[in-house]
């Protein structure tokens, strides 16, 4: 049933078993999951730590708890959870990397770094833990070895343009302008809208003295900014049920943008709907 995407019928089997077997780890494990599948975490929790009560020793069941415990942002909980499935299973990348994401989540950033790399010895083509530990790097002020990270999660993946305009900054803090400006203009090659990348391409541009490129890219900006703003109007207007007010917005968007997907796909609802 679980695997068929029925998790309320199966939790119906589950609850049944339970009360034949109340000593069953499978049994609770299975509840979790499919509490877990069904939005309902405090329940997946206590089936999860009825889990891990009878299966210490299980780290599926660790990781499990861990997880839930994560999605009611009881990230020291978490922790420690993901902490002993690590040391249960070390060969499980993914334990290593969800005990980072807590770690980092609790602002304890070296041990965060600690366990992504981690996760990277035991599977270094692990793109996001070369991609987070390297962005902890660049906030620590470790610029040089956060260039590493982001350059092997490139090599990995060279469509993450997250990745593309982290190193751009990276490459700011060095004074590498040319270097800066390379790969934010290819990540903007694959996000054209990136405001985010098209900003920090502008301040590369003034940094190393280049007005007319900086106008252009400054421009690009603001424009693409302006549009995302009345998009958001729009869209706030219609949740609202001002549908006139909906549509100017979108229009001025699209005025901005003509490619804005987003708000032709709003607008074209709306007309719908007239």
């Amino acid at each position: 049933m679980l695997q068929q995407g029925q998790p309320g019928k199966a939790l119906a089997l589950l609850q049944r078993a339970a009360e034949k077997d109340s000593a069953s780890m499978e049994v609770h494990y299975n509840m979790g999951v499919a509490h877990t599948h069904l939005k309902e975490y405090a329940k997946s929790i206590a089936a999860f730590e009825r889990a891990v009560e009878l299966a210490p020793e299980n780290p599926d069941a660790h990781f499990a708890l861990g997880i839930a415990l994560g999605v009611e942002h009881r990230q020291r909980d978490a922790a420690k959870h993901f902490a002993r499935a690590a040391a249960l299973a070390p060969d499980r990348a993914e334990y290593h990397f969800r005990l980072g994401e807590a770690r980092q989540a609790l602002g304890e950033v070296e041990e965060a770094v600690a366990a992504f790399a981690a996760a990277i010895r035991v599977d270094s083509t692990h793109v996001d833990a070369h991609f987070l530990r390297a962005g902890l790097l660049a906030s620590s002020n470790r610029p040089e070895e956060a260039e590493q990270g982001y350059r092997r999660a490139i090599e990995l993946d060279s469509r993450r343009a997250d990745v593309l305009w982290e190193l751009g900054q990276v490459y700011m803090q060095q004074g590498q302008y040319p270097q800066a400006a390379e790969v934010l203009r290819s990540a903007l090659e694959l996000e054209p809208r990136n405001t985010h990348a098209l900003y920090l391409l502008s301040q590369v541009y003034l940094l190393s003295g280049q007005p007319d490129e900086r106008a252009e890219a400054l421009s690009t900006f603001q424009r693409l900014s302006a549009a995302q703003r009345h998009f958001k109007q729009g869209a706030l207007y219609a949740e609202r049920g001002a549908t006139d007010e909906a549509r100017q917005a979108l229009r001025e968007a699209l005025e901005l943008d003509p490619d804005h997907s987003k708000a032709q796909q709003k607008l074209a609802q709306l007309d719908k709907e007239r």
